[in-house]
């Protein structure tokens, strides 16, 4: 089950941005550096598929027995 998939289902799920990664991609259309492909996908997946964390922030929310907080596409979009 993808997070896309996930979120139709109402299932949350939590992602661990520093526990991921990406690759660099090099095409016909251009380069993009593994940072950038990294960052808007941990922005995109937090802006209504998942909530997005590091570790540290995980591990305190698990501890605390509370769930992390997502955003959602329009309030991504608006910038807030």
């Amino acid at each position: 089950m993808s997070s896309a998939d996930a979120e139709t289902r109402g299932v949350s799920v939590e992602v661990l941005s520093d526990a991921t990664g990406a690759i660099n991609f090099t095409n016909a259309q251009g380069d993009v550096p593994a940072q950038q492909v990294h960052e808007t996908i941990m922005t995109l997946l937090n802006s209504n598929f998942a909530s997005v964390a590091d570790t540290a922030t995980w591990l305190a929310a698990v501890t605390a027995g509370e769930a992390l907080e997502g955003s959602n596409l329009v309030a991504s979009a608006l910038g807030a």
